[in-house]
């Protein structure tokens, strides 16, 4: 069995950790969203309370759908179900103040559950457990921001007494997939509202052991900020990302000297009236890290779904003629402007779907949100369909443009990045996805990048390796196939020193010896350990600080010669090479894989 295809247009990724992901109990402050009888009793003094003006409606149920899945959201009303920062007597201006007794109007009275309005202070959970975070970790935070949108920090705090932060974004809650509430306090449905995923990478924080998270210091005192849920992912599995070589059919993102140039026939042009704004190089961001953008100007580099001659009411239609102004004439790229029908894209290779495989779709979407879908086609002839959502794209952590067809610097934008899981379909092998059903015609849908993530086989130990001279930890992996009969195997180790020797070390024994022979690692094997030292297999990490080896199964190494892997069994594997501490020559080893073999 092949574990791992690649597409012809597309290379692989390095590999990285499949995530454990750890849903956190959040310590809730807030009653702020609409459950099952919770609408129309505004100065009920154990319910619902809005965090401004407006809350998500969930008098049916939590929403299913793959923005929400991972995570573990409140479903029964009277309780507390965010963690809210802000201040609802002072929020907006100061027009939302609780009332100081019950008068039937849309402002309720302080709600019992809530002893000081004041919440802008840090508004911390401590673990009921205390989790090891890996080398590849990250948290990911639901939340949503009120009046304007804003910025707010992740602070982590560990057992060692040492704290790490990271921040997130979002832009005004104002519009989106989801059902909303408005008249304050009395939750009458109105318009829809937006959720967004913050992603904070604490890879630099491996070895720590997380005890509490913190949410903290906003930098919008106007708004009030909800967070829902929050996850914690740690390194587990090795796993391959697959860039998906999509069909662009619109160049709607701003790169190099693409801006201040509306009629370029050649050029840019937006979806509706603004766009991300990458003239300075594709900018590092957790959100969009994993993902393969395109950073060539003058070509095609998103899908789009929408018709630019007729979102946001048609008030943005293409010159007939060059005239000088931001709106810039069709361009030659462009046959026809209705790209509201399904656009596929074609894989050059088929790709096996596993019980591991899953697909991320990083995009986002003009003039209020909406959601779309995206189809997977089967060789078999049959297909399976996700519905993907996003809020407007408005704010966030991206650099942004306005002025239309200009491209001028203007307002940050967002990007939504949604993972959808197809274990359902393993066995299945996807030839072509297709994205349709936008369900705002409104708004235009840029869909920026896509991947595909699969575990490989093995399971690593001895995580994290003691960090090398690079201030990361060597980590090891493996590519190909778990079948002895396909003798079809590649050992990995990445974040290596650059221009480092060193060989791979196997047995079918682990332990543990802290920094033998004077090593700054750790030996995480025992036994007879076999080293390959074989021609060739000596290697150096190079300017990428990676190395890797094909092996021979039938040639694996022992203290007393050479064996034959058989089925069934189980070996581990590290990397040892040459590291230097304060100027001085040692050596260093990566974490361990262990690969059980069939």
């Amino acid at each position: 069995m092949r574990l791992f295809l690649s597409l012809a247009a597309a290379s692989l990724a390095p590999a990285a950790a499949a995530q454990t992901v750890i849903q956190i109990p959040l310590n809730y402050n807030f009653n702020g969203i609409v459950h099952a009888g919770e609408a129309g009793v505004p100065d009920d003094p154990a319910g619902y309370r809005s965090i401004s003006d407006r809350g998500l409606d969930f008098t049916a149920g939590v929403p299913t759908n793959a923005q929400l899945a991972p995570y573990a959201i409140v479903s029964m009303p009277g309780v507390l179900d965010i963690v809210h920062v802000g201040d609802r007597d002072t929020v907006d201006g100061g027009n939302y103040p609780f009332d100081l007794a019950a008068n039937g109007d849309n402002l309720g009275i302080q709600p019992t559950w809530l002893p000081s309005t004041n919440q802008t202070g840090p508004q911390t959970t401590v673990l009921p457990s205390p989790i090891t975070l890996g080398q590849t970790a990250n948290v990911r935070v639901l939340f949503q921001v009120s009046n304007g949108g804003g910025a707010l920090d992740v602070v982590l705090g560990f057992q060692s007494g040492a704290t790490a932060s990271g921040t997130i974004s979002a832009g005004d809650w104002f519009g989106g997939p989801y059902l909303g509430t408005g008249s304050t306090d009395s939750a009458i449905a109105d318009n829809n509202l937006s959720l967004t995923e913050g992603v904070v990478d604490f890879s630099a924080s491996a070895g720590e052991t997380l005890t509490s998270i913190s949410f903290q210091n906003p930098s919008n005192f106007n708004g009030g900020y909800a967070i829902l849920a929050c996850n914690v992912e740690t390194s587990s599995s090795p796993t391959t990302l697959i860039p998906v070589a999509l069909n662009y059919n619109f160049n709607g993102i701003v790169h190099t000297n693409e801006d201040g140039v509306p009629d370029d026939p050649n050029g840019y042009r937006s979806i509706s009236d603004r766009a991300l704004d990458f003239t300075t190089g594709i900018p590092s961001n957790p959100i969009s890290d994993p993902f393969t953008m395109v950073s060539q100007a003058g070509v095609l580099d998103i899908v789009h779904l929408g018709d630019r001659n007729f979102v946001d009411g048609g008030s943005r239609p293409w010159d007939a003629v060059a005239d000088g102004d931001n709106v810039g004439i069709q361009p030659t790229w462009l046959a026809n402007s209705d790209q509201t029908g399904p656009q596929t894209t074609t894989l050059a290779s088929p790709v096996p779907v596993d019980a591991s495989t899953k697909a991320s779709v990083l995009f986002q979407i003009s003039n209020g949100g909406g959601s779309f879908d995206v189809t997977f086609n089967f060789q078999s002839g049959t297909s399976v369909t996700s519905t993907l959502a996003g809020g407007d794209w408005f704010g966030g952590s991206f650099l942004g443009t306005g002025s239309e067809d200009s491209g001028l610097p203007d307002a940050n934008l967002n990007l939504t990045a949604t993972t959808i899981d197809l274990a359902a379909s393993a066995g299945q092998s996807i030839t072509s996805i297709t994205f349709s059903n936008s369900t705002n015609g409104n708004a235009g849908v840029a869909i920026v990048a896509m991947n595909f993530e699969q575990l490989g086989f093995g399971t690593v130990f001895c995580d994290p390796a003691v960090a090398n001279s690079t201030g990361a930890s060597g980590m090891m992996s493996a590519d190909g196939s778990s079948l002895v009969s396909d003798n079809d195997v590649t050992l990995i180790a990445d974040s290596l020193p650059n221009f480092s020797f060193g060989f791979f070390i196997t047995s079918r024994t682990q332990g543990f010896i802290a920094n033998p022979g004077g090593s700054s690692g750790n030996l995480c094997l025992s036994g007879a350990i076999g080293r390959y030292v074989g021609p060739g297999q000596i290697q150096n990490s190079g300017a990428n600080g990676s190395i890797s080896l094909a092996i021979d199964l039938t040639r694996q190494p022992t203290p007393n010669g050479l064996i034959s892997v058989l089925p069934g069994d189980s070996w581990s594997f590290q990397l040892w090479h040459r590291d230097s501490v304060g100027g001085s020559t040692t050596s260093n080893f990566t974490n361990g894989l262990e690969l059980t073999f069939q």
